[in-house]
């Protein structure tokens, strides 16, 4: 499947692109040279191939049971594919081209919140949601909340998640995508359906028959592709500024990302003026981190690659490399928007839509020969998120749904074949919505206020499950409908009616902090609890640390290299605001030490253990001592790692997904 069907597809979709370029009447710089584009976009394509092929084979274990295998990866991923596929899940066209629209379209910095702010989260789950998501030995998010409250819960949680990946993430994916396509081979006669179509059915076959594991591996070294040309553009771009990187320096203005107004770009008169762009400086810590808590915690899309991870260590150093990656992702998801800034006054460029400055921009410096590459890279990433939710979305239904409610006795291979018929059934619904975004204005403040419609009542539950012990299935229910319905209503009064004027993320915090205070109150209110039939006061919850199935042992340099994270983002903002090239090239060489001192160090488990937890054998911890924990080694010995993976696996019947 990774030789045949993706590949072979790809290569007749680039046919397609170019044959549609050249149909189109005088050749451009993306048409000139056809041989080129293909042989460039197939060299790319086949060492992905084989160097997926060879790691999976060689270097990743393999699980006896199929289920594990295919939802959890077989627990065998290390921590460099974790965090390669943190990082390419999370990076795709919907950010490159969304964020630097937004950015294009603020005339600053705010939006740097969403890249370089994530990583404050990714912290959290490092620290906490992981660590109490792989005690319990969960496949998915959503089994937490079956332990921690009911059942019930957890299907209200799981048909959210899948909701989100139906209607939002999967089609917004495939539309944006064919945006930046069309965009950078001047395919604007070929209708955006047909194109969505062409990436949608790619992806779907990839991610379908892969499962989680070959997903993971690939998206590693799509991923370096996408940082090689994502690094390539903005360097390439600042070369036709007057004075290069100091051009941005001399209005630092700009650069700045604690604002309350800018010069916002107004897409009909063409001009700017001062407003209040998308993130003013007072969202960051209220609405915002939320947001960003629940995208890097509870998502099932991101979080699944963590729980895949050979151990603990192992996952909290792949969040931890990958949030290391956050802190610097602002260079080729947020500077091509001010370099296109810049790009246009100077005559570089012209564009009618925000959302167009980085094709355009990459239209402008990318070199003819890697044209293909370029394609190869930004058709990966769309396929790297898009399989993503796809195979999220099919754990969920298969473990969440099918195996509890439809057929509780169905072997593992039955859920696996019932998930992939979901996946294609998901894949046919996007396709259908994906040509209606063309209608929306701002891609990325779409995704993001979509984002926080699912997302408030879902993070609401799990974080006071996280973070306390008393609330019970009956407060949690409270909260989940508090959260559905204040947000509702405050969406009604300010965006319908026009009652008052509030920031959707003010509104999403408001809403947060009454959804849990209703939790506390359907908890600790006797006479309310009596009212609706429910013990008074709630058992409190007793978490089961027997049930691991990988060690659990943290990471021992893990709170030493939160610090260090957070110095550097700290050291990033300050550098934005002050707009100091000095402190720039400084911040630059603060990061590369702590990216070496981080990629370096051993992923040794801590010599304490954890009360009631049980520990691994001593080999194991030998082996996690081996050099190929720090840096890859792709060719290792392939019965070493499915004894290390697969040995201590524990029986199904103790799998989190048949106790669900």
């Amino acid at each position: 499947w990774l030789k045949t069907p993706q590949h072979i597809s790809a290569f007749e979709l680039l046919c397609l692109l170019d044959t549609a370029m050249l149909a189109g009447g005088a050749p451009t710089k993306a048409s000139e040279n056809i041989g080129l584009h293909v042989s460039t976009f197939l060299i790319w394509t086949f060492l992905v191939a084989s160097l997926t092929w060879l790691v999976v084979r060689y270097h990743v274990g393999k699980s006896s049971n199929p289920s594990d295998d295919y939802f959890a990866g077989g627990r065998a991923l290390r921590w460099y594919i974790v965090a390669g596929s943190l990082m390419l899940t999370n990076l795709s066209t919907e950010q490159l081209v969304g964020l630097n629209g937004g950015i294009f379209a603020d005339g600053c910095l705010a939006r740097i919140w969403w890249e370089a702010g994530a990583a404050i989260a990714m912290l959290v789950t490092a620290t906490t949601f992981l660590p109490r998501y792989m005690v319990l030995g969960l496949t998915t998010t959503t089994g937490f909340l079956s332990k921690r409250y009911d059942l019930a819960m957890r299907t209200i949680v799981s048909v959210f998640f899948m909701l989100y990946y139906a209607i939002v993430l999967c089609p917004l994916v495939l539309f944006t995508g064919a945006k930046a396509i069309r965009t950078v081979f001047d395919l604007h006669d070929v209708p955006l359906w047909v194109v969505s179509l062409a990436i949608g059915l790619l992806g779907a076959t990839y991610a379908i028959v892969g499962g989680l594991k070959a997903v993971a591996v690939s998206d590693c070294f799509n991923g370096l592709g996408l940082v090689i040309v994502g690094l390539w553009v903005p360097i390439a771009a600042l070369q036709t500024l007057p004075s290069g990187l100091s051009s941005l320096f001399q209005e630092p203005s700009m650069l700045r990302s604690l604002v309350a107004t800018s010069q916002v770009y107004d897409k009909d008169s063409r001009t700017r003026s001062f407003e209040e762009p998308a993130i003013p400086w007072h969202v960051t810590l209220t609405g915002l981190t939320l947001s960003n808590m629940y995208y890097w915690s509870t998502n099932q899309v991101i979080v699944q690659r963590a729980l895949g991870a050979q151990s603990l260590a192992q996952g909290q150093k792949g969040v931890l490399f990958a949030a290391t990656m956050k802190v610097v992702g602002f260079a080729f998801l947020c500077l091509p928007g001010i370099i296109g800034i810049h790009m246009e006054r100077h005559g570089v460029l012209k564009v009618n839509d925000a959302d167009e400055i980085y094709p355009a921009v990459v239209k402008v410096v990318m070199p003819n020969w890697s044209l293909g590459f370029f394609a190869a890279v930004l058709i990966g990433s769309v396929l790297s998120t898009y399989n993503s939710a796809l195979n999220s979305a099919s754990t969920i239904f298969g473990l969440d749904i099918y195996k509890i409610f439809v057929n509780p006795e169905a072997s593992d291979k039955r859920v696996v074949f019932v998930a992939t018929i979901f996946g294609i059934s998901l894949t046919l619904l996007s396709f259908v919505i994906a040509p209606q975004l063309v209608h929306v204005g701002s891609i990325f403040k779409f995704l993001q206020q979509m984002n926080t419609v699912f997302s408030l009542p879902i993070l609401t539950v799990f974080f006071v499950g996280i973070a306390t012990t008393l609330p019970d299935a009956f407060a949690a229910k409270v909260g989940f409908g508090v959260a559905i319905v204040t947000y509702g209503l405050s969406y009604v009064l300010v965006e319908a009616l026009g009652v008052f004027t509030l920031h959707y993320l003010h509104r999403y915090f408001i809403c947060f902090v009454l959804a849990a205070a209703s939790m506390a109150l359907a908890t600790y209110s006797p006479s309310l609890r009596r009212a609706c039939c429910q013990r008074a006061p709630p058992e409190r919850y007793e978490e089961d640390s027997s049930a691991a199935l990988v060690d659990v042992g943290r990471w021992r340099p893990l709170y030493f290299m939160v610090a260090g994270i957070v110095a550097l983002l700290t050291m990033l903002i300050i550098t934005l605001q002050v707009g100091s090239l000095l402190m720039f090239y400084t911040f630059w060489c603060m990061w590369l030490v702590f990216f070496l001192i981080l990629m370096c160090w051993p992923t040794d488990i801590s010599k304490q253990e954890k009360p009631g937890v049980s520990r691994s054998p001593t080999a194991k911890e030998a082996d996690a001592e081996r050099p190929f924990d720090t840096l890859p080694h792709i060719l290792g010995s392939r019965a070493n790692h499915d004894q290390h993976s697969v040995g201590n696996a524990k029986p199904d019947k103790d799998a989190e997904n048949v106790r669900g």
